[in-house]
């Protein structure tokens, strides 16, 4: 499945949960589930570019129910930025006065009241901007207060839940649903009022909307209190108490023997007013953040493996099980990796294993229960067919291999790193369409995918290809013969070369190749390189050392043209050889988009801050690690938007 349709079939789940939620009050999958499918939206819109009208994404979901009366919120009701990193809690509120709340998972609800009565009930609603009219039925909820101290008007923002208690009372009297937010929907925005139901749901208010309201939320609570709201439970946290307070609050705050249910804690600035200024975005307002639960785990059951030869001959093992729900999506394999992995978890069909999704993201295998290690893995490779070996690596990693230098996959797989995003950026040449072109003759090696133009009939012509993907992969080909001398090493396939050494060596030779090949003939010393290991330059030397490998290097260097480093015009050009560090996410610019203007300027990038690093580049909700080291060391912090100044300046 390509990213648009991907993104299509997630816009439609998304939509349906949303109508099952909102509109329906019979919710399709949990919180956890929309949340994950709600991030791998997000990102594959900020990497596509594309933003589909429908999309969920930006959007507070919520619709009103037909046969309610619609009211106008007096201010948006926006939802809570989410992480599940503490790290990034730590960064929100360190050196900040705040408060801890439980994130309430029930029905959020707005009360109103005038002249110290209560006056109306509303829904969230359509974008947080529109609510229900549910007067009718929250008047019977059994803790909402008729009259208060209070005689100015003022609104009460709160959740309408239901206790685990209740809920298995409701169950026995009523019938079961899957959870107590469903019953507390449900019977909030019901036409006809169930006193029987509405009898079981309390009001937990969590925020005050009011003139001249106190300055603080502390101060905000203590004065629902007094106006005889149950409020929900909290704990203030002094910019003088420390990591070490929060941190020991986080872990003691746990769902488990809770009266209700939770699906988070939310921390909130005290100080009204700091908040407010931090201002909001569509979706969410930037004086909260809420700090969700760890990653789910899933038993289920072993039933066996599928091998896939990579690019350098080594054969990665993928575990294969009956299918789960994790975060939101279906899954039924995670890669093993090495045989070293395997044998460590001594598994046999049948095996019951424990499953996660490492970060929300990544499929792994946790642990396995049964531990039958009865499983015999297949000896040779899926691809040629030829007997694997069994190799240590030098990091001492056991793993499987297939020694056949002809072997289809290995080949297809170098190739397909070439042509990867992170090397020449050629795109649409998977591993597949790669092994495609190879078992058709068209290619052999790197330097043939600057002669398909020579196939062009026979690509046309051959069915699964056809005019419009011969174009494309001919203007993507096109593309890639103007690039940076860092692509080129990333993709050409030398031995321990990566992203990072790539980019010191680029910014060493200013991006010449032929200046770092007369270092090659020469017999340069590269570890006399900063960043540039004694490993590294052997596995460069003996790479070069092959006639095969400088054939192709030659071979290609002929097909491309390389970007040099490019200097300021004035001289005043604030990058050049200097050490920068890039931590957030950004409004204007993709990550790799910065990383790329900054090499362009003859910037040195790198992931950690050190006592070395003149620059911190930051965006919103930067590791907490970078920018304590960025404080300890002096190191000159520079925000999304005086970067795009000093980029401006300098053209």
């Amino acid at each position: 499945m390509n990213p648009m349709q991907k993104m299509k079939e997630l816009v439609k789940k998304l939509n349906e949960a949303d109508a099952a939620y909102f509109q329906k009050d019979n919710p399709i999958m949990t919180d956890r589930e929309y949340d994950a499918m709600l991030l791998e939206l997000t990102m594959l819109e900020r990497a596509t570019g594309i933003h589909f009208a429908d999309s969920p994404v930006g959007r507070v979901a919520s619709d009103a129910k037909d046969g309610l009366q619609t009211v106008r919120h007096s201010k948006p009701m926006l939802s809570c930025q989410k992480t599940k990193n503490v790290d990034d809690v730590l960064l929100f509120s360190t050196g900040y006065d705040t408060v801890v709340s439980w994130k309430m998972d029930g029905l959020t609800l707005v009360l109103r009241y005038e002249a110290g009565r209560f006056k109306q009930a509303i829904t969230r609603g359509a974008d947080g901007i529109i609510g229900e009219d549910v007067t009718h039925t929250v008047r019977y909820l059994r803790n909402i207060p008729e009259a208060v101290p209070c005689k100015e008007p003022f609104e009460v923002r709160g959740e309408g839940v239901v206790s685990w208690e209740d809920h298995k009372l409701l169950t026995r009297l009523h019938g079961g649903t899957s959870h107590p937010r469903s019953v507390a929907s449900g019977a909030v925005r019901a036409l006809v009022p169930d006193k029987g139901k509405l009898d079981h749901i309390d009001f937990v208010a969590f925020e005050l909307i009011k003139d001249n309201a106190p300055a603080t939320k502390m101060e905000q609570l203590a004065f629902l209190k007094e106006n005889h709201f149950d409020v929900v439970q909290h704990e203030a946290v002094s910019a003088g108490d420390g990591v070490e307070r929060m941190t020991e609050l986080l872990q003691t705050w746990t769902p488990d023997g809770f009266k209700y249910p939770v699906d988070g804690v939310v921390i909130e600035y005290d100080d009204i007013a700091y908040g407010k200024s931090l201002g909001a975005t569509a979706h969410h307002e930037k004086r909260m953040l809420a700090l969700k639960w760890q990653d789910e785990m899933k038993t289920t059951i072993f039933r066996g493996v599928e091998l896939n030869t990579t690019r350098t001959g080594a054969v990665s093992i993928v575990a294969k099980f009956d299918e789960v729900i994790l975060d939101g999506t279906r899954i039924h394999r995670a890669n093993l990796h090495n045989l070293g992995n395997f044998e460590s978890y001594k598994l046999g069909v049948g095996d019951m294993i424990r499953v996660y999704k490492a970060n929300m993201i990544v499929p792994q295998v946790a642990d396995n229960l049964t531990r039958s290690g009865t499983y015999e893995l297949p000896r040779h490779c899926p691809c040629c067919g030829t007997e694997l070996t069994v190799r240590i690596t030098s990091g001492g990693v056991k793993e499987l291999y297939c020694p056949n230098e002809n072997c289809i996959a290995r080949n297809a797989r170098k190739i397909a790193r070439f042509c990867d995003k992170n090397a020449m950026n050629i795109e649409g040449f998977s591993a597949s369409v790669v092994e495609n072109l190879m078992a058709y003759g068209w290619i052999k090696g790197y330097k043939d995918l600057y002669q398909l133009h020579l196939h062009e009939e026979e690509i046309i012509n051959t069915p699964g290809f056809g005019p419009e993907k011969y174009l494309a992969m001919e203007q993507a080909i096109e593309k890639s013969r103007n690039c940076m001398m860092r692509q080129f090493l990333v993709g050409i396939g030398i031995p321990l070369m990566g992203s990072e050494a790539a980019k010191i060596l680029h910014q060493y030779y200013y991006g010449s190749m032929d200046d770092f090949e007369e270092a090659l003939r020469s017999g340069f010393p590269f570890s006399h390189i900063a960043g540039i290991s004694e490993a590294l330059e052997r596995s460069i030397h003996t790479w070069y050392e092959d006639p095969m490998n400088q054939k192709t290097l030659h071979a290609l260097m002929a097909e491309l043209t390389f970007q040099g480093t490019r200097a300021s015009g004035d001289g005043t050009n604030p990058f050049r050889d200097m050490q920068v560090v890039v931590s957030g996410t950004f409004h204007n610019f993709d990550r790799s988009e910065i990383l790329e203007l900054l090499e362009s300027l003859g910037a040195i990038t790198d992931n950690t801050v050190s006592e070395g690093t003149d620059y911190l580049i930051y965006g919103a909700m930067p590791g907490s690690k970078k920018v304590g080291a960025a404080l300890e060391h002096g190191v000159n912090m520079i925000s999304e938007k005086s970067f795009a100044e000093m980029l401006q300046q300098n053209r």
